[in-house]
């Protein structure tokens, strides 16, 4: 101890910078610095903290970073604090992982510096790495909705793994998206194991949602009790739809048909719920009609029938239920021209709106492109294909689809710009073109003849290789129109 003060006295009356200062020197200072703080002793705190930041020491800077991001001992500077937690964060001896869960948070939440979700992740990730509970927990909430980045599976490990390291809230969040079955299949028995380890730390959105949970198992035969029980918890913790739940469950009887489907659905019995969706939108329940066209359409617990569920979608649109046109548009893509051309110009609408809005909008804007494209659809328009081709590359850089279709379209331009100027290209090049975009457009959309299509390609390909070669020849034989054009048969251009 007297070691330790005597270099706390040394290192305040220097009053230059020090060097580095020797592991276990650093973190006896920075001990005494925490106990100085502890016992409210911030001046102090913020002195022997300077002098650490001053020897270069990483945890040092984080923790000076921390009082002036508060103000403790020194006055707020939100500024110095993030450059202070991003210096930690970035020193090569930084073992720990607050300064990088700091520097995330400011990147996070635009504070002092630009919100930068990419930056974001990158620091949030090297605290996450280091088994640090609250950065996994940021990570899952930035993978669930971040525009452009979502990523339902990655939220649900990050969410997971906080919850393992005792992060409640995160518990909470793997459990909900177990019930509902988003990044994963539906997983009760493991959803209720989080959402029970929520509700022991008192998360009041945990009451409500197991007492959802139990509230199927009555409807569907089970105790009344525990539903009961569990939103008179969520009630009390502030939770208003609790005491309606709570009545209901109480009052109102036997389950309905949609709370039938609904309870089987969650157990991955389609089968058991599909007779029950039947009776529900029978009766005009929306969700019951929905999850029936669903069922329709992926043929789901009951034989496949697109164009069933395409006009029950197509009636939950009408009636201005949004998830119903957005299912309706996807369905009608995948039956093409057989849907019929007013259908597929209700479903380009669709995807019109939905080209920019969120995070599927690269795919979006892509399906505006090809049934602008393919000739399926009725509803050619090489302009809007171009327009709507860019935006989706754009978008995702990644879409295959999109930016494969952009590029062939740069290829025809430029074969038209050449055709202008060769001849004897001209009778080649339609329908080199022809096949070319017929092909990609064909293996995009994933219909058969495909095969058909790439052999015809080749075919075409050949042909205009040989105008190319009978232009470059001619261009090199004197008093020839196209002499000089091409000084070889491998020119650029030739």
């Amino acid at each position: 101890m007297r070691q330790i003060l005597a270099l706390i006295i040394a290192l305040m009356l220097m009053p230059a910078a020090l060097p580095a200062l020797a592991q276990d020197d650093a973190q006896a200072l920075n001990e005494a610095g925490k106990a100085a703080l502890t016992r409210g002793d911030v001046t102090t705190a913020a002195r022997i903290f300077q002098q650490l930041t001053d020897a270069d020491d990483p945890n040092g800077m984080n923790n000076l970073g921390l009082l002036y991001y508060t103000g403790q001992g020194v006055s707020q500077d939100r500024a110095l604090a993030f450059t202070l937690y991003k210096r930690s964060a970035d020193h090569p001896d930084m073992v720990k992982p607050q300064a990088s869960y700091h520097t995330g948070i400011a990147y996070l939440l635009g504070h002092v510096v630009p919100r930068d979700a990419s930056a974001a992740i990158t620091y949030l990730t090297r605290a996450a790495e280091m088994d640090f509970a609250p950065a996994e927990y940021e990570l899952g909430q930035l993978y669930l909705s971040e525009p452009g980045i979502a990523d339902p599976a990655q939220a649900l490990k990050y969410f997971k793994s906080a919850a393992i390291h005792d992060y409640p809230a995160a518990a909470y969040e793997a459990g909900r998206m177990l019930v509902i079955g988003q990044g994963t299949a539906a997983d009760l028995p493991w959803a209720l194991i989080h959402l029970d380890v929520a509700a022991q730390a008192g998360i009041a959105d945990a009451y409500f949602l197991l007492g959802v949970l139990a509230e199927w198992e009555y409807r569907a035969g089970g105790p009344m009790d525990v539903a009961v029980e569990w939103y008179a918890k969520a009630e009390a913790a502030g939770i208003e739809e609790a005491a309606i739940r709570r009545w209901e469950t109480e009052h109102i009887g036997p389950p309905t048909n949609w709370q039938q489907a609904e309870y089987r659905l969650a157990r991955n019995d389609p089968v058991g719920a599909f007779p029950f969706l039947v009776r529900s939108c029978a009766i005009g329940e929306i969700y019951g009609c929905y999850y029936q066209a669903l069922a329709l359409a992926d043929g789901n617990g009951v034989p496949q029938d697109r164009y069933t569920a395409l006009s029950m979608f197509e009636n939950l649109c009408d009636e201005t239920v949004e998830f119903g046109c957005g299912e309706f548009a996807r369905t009608a893509l995948f039956l093409g021209g057989s849907a019929g051309v007013s259908r597929n110009q209700a479903a380009q609408r669709t995807f019109q709106g939905e080209c920019g809005t969120d995070n599927l909008a690269a795919d979006s804007c892509y399906s505006v492109a090809l049934m602008s494209w393919d000739d399926r659809f009725g509803l050619r328009n090489e302009a809007l294909a171009r327009q709507y081709a860019d935006l989706s590359c754009q978008l995702r850089s990644t879409n295959n689809e999109a930016c494969q279709m952009q590029r062939h379209f740069q290829i025809e331009d430029r074969w038209r710009d050449f055709s202008q100027q060769d001849a004897l290209s001209k009778s080649a090049e339609p329908d080199f073109l022809e096949g070319l975009l017929y092909g990609l457009v064909v293996g995009a959309a994933g219909q058969s003849g495909t095969g058909n299509a790439a052999t015809h390609y080749g075919e075409l390909a050949r042909q205009r290789e040989n105008a190319r070669t009978q232009f470059a020849i001619e261009a090199m034989r004197p008093g020839s129109q196209h002499y000089g054009a091409c000084p070889t048969v491998n020119s650029p251009g030739c």
